[in-house]
């Protein structure tokens, strides 16, 4: 993965939104560890026009939460897709938008949560000066927050380390203590939640600890 990608991937473990790059949430994300040149993240601008999201930002991944790994995999819905802006300023603005499903699988049981509705609208921002994201996502959709910072937001804000919201909004900041370099990935400075007005909030390690039970008494 390369820097800048781990970066969003950083905006992603906020904002864990989709199966896709930055939203969500999602915002995150791990694509495969070499990407060519088209589909590096932010990608150029695409001057107003959505285009889908290139299909090596949509391959499961895993991110560590519920006192385990949680493997991320786009379901059975993916018609997201992304349009790219750039402020006179210089500031990237990307805005994520369609229907998409997500299959969460946390490692040590099994325990699944299918086709879970992240149908989110998402818009991340990667300012000019490179420190800086911000985010804003609307529900349906899930979060997770895996590094310290991301799991200080969240309790600062009330929310669970993992959780999913049916609707509302989740919005925030990222400060990174030095801008991106090739081959250099800056350390988190401090992630903020600014905004939280999400509605019907459900703790991701209680659904699937729910769903290993069912599993368990459904089972042979």
């Amino acid at each position: 993965m390369n820097t800048t990608q781990r970066i969003t991937a950083a905006a992603a473990a906020v904002l864990l939104l989709a199966a896709t790059p930055a939203g969500a949430t999602a915002s995150e994300h791990e694509p495969p560890a070499e990407q060519p040149a088209e589909v590096q993240w932010p990608p150029a601008s695409t001057h107003g026009r959505f285009v889908p999201f290139p299909e090596e930002f949509q391959q499961p991944y895993t991110v560590p939460a519920c006192d385990s790994e949680i493997t991320v995999a786009p379901g059975d819905v993916n018609e997201k897709e992304y349009r790219v802006l750039v402020t006179a300023e210089g500031d990237t603005v990307v805005e994520h938008r369609g229907a998409a499903t997500v299959d969460y699988t946390r490692a040590s049981d099994g325990a699944m949560l299918d086709e879970v509705d992240v149908s989110s609208h998402v818009f991340d921002t990667f300012y000019a000066d490179g420190t800086t994201i911000t985010f804003s996502g609307s529900g349906p959709g899930v979060v997770i927050a895996s590094r310290e910072a991301e799991l200080q937001a969240h309790t600062e804000a009330g929310l669970p380390p993992a959780f999913l919201f049916l609707s509302g909004e989740v919005t925030g900041a990222i400060t990174l203590e030095s801008a991106p370099e090739p081959g250099q990935e800056p350390a988190v400075v401090s992630v903020e939640i600014t905004e939280n007005t999400t509605e019907y909030v459900f703790d991701l390690c209680d659904l699937l600890d729910q769903a290993a039970a069912d599993q368990q008494a459904t089972s042979p």
